[in-house]
Formats: C-alpha cells, structure tokens, sequence
C-alpha cells in the first residue's frame, strides 16, 4: 500500500443497510484510497466487501438500545480505529454513528463526517425522543461535518439544535449515494419483460398504483390503505401493487397485514430484488410517508418514467418536484391522498408529463455527483 494512500472507513448499523452504498466503495478505490467497511459480518455485508474490493472490519452491532452491549461495542470500535489509525471515518445510521464518533474522536481520527439519514426521534413521543435526541447530539458533536441527506433534514436538525450551520452541508440536491441511472433506466426493462410480469401477477387490464419499501408505520402504510380501499369501492378495474418486507415490530396495528393480504385488489408479493423491473409496471407510484431521510425510491420511480405521489414530510418533499413530476400531499391525510390517486387515475395527460419530467429530475441525483461532493468533502 502506498505510504501516502488515505484510509477511508465508511459505516453501518445493519449489514443491510449496504444497499445504501452501492458502488461508493469501488469509487473510492479506484481514487486510491485503502477502504473498509465498518458493519456486522453477515453473508451480505461479506458480499459486499468482495465485490467492492474493501475490508470489513466486523463489529456484532444491534439495532435496540442496550447500554451494556452498546459500552462493550464502543470499546470494540475504539480498539479497531486505535490499531487501524483511518485517516477518514464516515459514518450513518443512527447506532454505529453514535459508537463510532465518539471511537473516533477518543483515538483522534482526523475527518470525521456523520453521514445522517434521517431523525428518527421524529415521530416518536416522551422520554424515548428525548433519549434519541441526546444521541444524535452527542454524535454531532464528535463530528468534523455533518452530511445530511437532505435539505428539509438539515433544517430540522438545525432547528432542534442538533447540528451547527457551521459544519452542516447538503451535497447538490441530496441523498446519501445518488441513483445509479444505468440501472434504473426505462429503456432497459422491455415490453415482454413488463408484459410476463404483469401476467405474473394477474394485473393485465388494470391501472396499478404502486409502493415498493418495508410495511411499516411511517412509511404511511395504513395511509395508502385506507386511501385505495376508498377508490376500490368506486372502481374495480385499479390495483395497488405493494412490494416490500413486512418489519411487525414497527406497525401499532398488525391487523393491517391481514387487511392488506385478504383485500382482493391488493397484490402483495413480497420484497424483490429487481426493482426497476417492478416499477416500470406501475402506472403511479405511491410512498406517503411520514418521514425519510431522503425518498430514494420516489427518484427511482421518476428515473423509469412513473409519476409519483409522496407527501411534504421530512425527506420527501426533497425527493419530489411538487407540479413537475409529482404530487406532495400533507402527512397522514388520507382524504388529500385519495384525491390525488384519483387525479392521476382520470388525467392521462398529466400523467404523460409527470412520467416526461420524472427521467429529467432523476438526472439531479446521479449517484456520481454524490460520490464527487464525499471526495471534496474527504478532501477539503
């Protein structure tokens, strides 16, 4: 290794959070920096590391709050930045960031960036808000930078007073690593492939809307229900197509899982991992989300040419130019929503100009321009 290559570690609470970072640790490889990733060893994070050419350095870290295993993971982290000495560490997700800055500012890493994805103490309650707050406090504080994925993200931390405007930056119009525009690409899916999948899933002769992430609460899951049943009772030739994991443990009322497999226009067939794919099959994209750090998959849906519905929440009304290629609605406003799944479903033409203006927004979030602005960042 050349004396002068700088080592750069990049971290994650969840080995499945790599799916925030494709191709940003070859990036930096190719620009000759020693890369590591700072993660669980699981099967998927040791994919990763091999096939983006970067080490893992494995730490056993847990999403939940547990102060003893969380004091024996610092001094893990701790241990690994004194033997390793990175010249720069960048860290997100809420657990390892907080670990982590607090390792590296003890063992004096010289960069240290805070990566935030989003608050997570937004739409909690009492003493558990106040916990999260303190925590993200303490990792700004240890932090040289704080990266935010968003604009609407910064600003809330900013004005909860968890980052300076001093050190706090956004780069170009967000999002932690930008969107692959090869891959989501609406010339890249064919007619057939589009054709078999649709049959495949029983959804020839319909208008679909669609949502594609994890059933969960804040992802306005109950939300789009209540909304589609509404529009389904008024019309039987539409579906809503949802793909995506279920996590139990974030939904107050389980019982909208029963509603969602038993309703007979609903289609639900799991998570997938060929997302452009199953996009390009949806007519109007649905994400009323309560919050994001950024609402990567609304760009995903604009880059293949599908309108796209969200909300003014923190972290999607980033992601949507509200009247371009889309439309915002207020949080938790079914009645807003339903109207606006309704306008869609009548408006052809609008529509047309919203999937049009969809692939030119997109082109903001090259994920290239993100990975520049980390290296000027790594630099400056």
């Amino acid at each position: 290794m050349a004396n002068n290559q700088k080592k750069l570690v990049v971290g994650i609470t969840a080995a499945g959070s790599v799916g925030l970072l494709p191709s940003q640790l070859q990036f930096f490889k190719d620009k000759e920096y020693k890369t590591y990733l700072l993660a669980p060893r699981t099967e998927r994070s040791e994919t990763y590391c091999e096939k983006e050419g970067c080490e893992l350095l494995a730490v056993d870290l847990r999403r939940e709050i547990n102060l003893v295993y969380d004091i024996k993971c610092l001094f893990h982290i701790f241990f690994i930045f004194l033997k390793l000495r990175p010249d720069i560490v960048n860290l997100g997700t809420p657990k390892v960031s907080l670990l982590g800055m607090i390792a590296a500012k003890l063992t004096g890493v010289k960069k240290r960036i805070y990566t935030c994805r989003g608050l997570r103490y937004e739409h909690e309650q009492g003493k558990l808000r106040k916990l999260l707050i303190l925590m993200e406090r303490i990792t700004a504080s240890c932090a040289h930078n704080v990266n935010c994925i968003s604009d609407s993200v910064k600003n809330l931390g900013i004005r909860d007073k968890i980052f300076k405007e001093s050190n706090t930056i956004v780069i170009h119009k967000g999002s932690s690593n930008g969107i692959d525009l090869s891959r989501f690409d609406f010339s890249s899916v064919t007619v057939e492939e589009k054709n078999e999948l649709r049959k495949l899933l029983n959804l020839e002769g319909y208008f679909v809307y669609g949502f594609l992430g994890r059933i969960i609460d804040r992802k306005g899951v109950q939300e789009l229900y209540e909304a589609f049943d509404i529009l389904y009772r008024e019309n039987r030739n539409i579906r809503l197509l949802i793909v995506g994991p279920v996590e139990m443990s974030q939904l107050k009322n389980p019982k909208i899982i029963d509603l969602i497999k038993n309703h007979e226009g609903i289609i639900w067939p799991g998570r997938t991992d060929d997302v452009p794919l199953h996009l390009a099959i949806m007519d109007v994209f649905v994400l009323p989300a309560w919050w994001e750090g950024f609402g990567n998959v609304l760009v995903q849906a604009a880059a293949m040419g599908v309108p796209v519905i969200s909300t003014t929440g923190t972290g999607t009304i980033d992601a949507v130019s509200d009247g371009y290629n889309g439309t915002l609605v207020p949080v938790k406003d079914v009645e807003s929503l339903k109207i606006a799944m309704e306008k869609l479903l009548i408006d052809h033409e609008l529509r047309a100009n919203y999937g049009r203006n969809g692939m030119e927004w997109a082109k903001n979030f090259d994920n290239k321009i993100i990975w520049e602005g980390l290296e000027k960042l790594y630099s400056d």
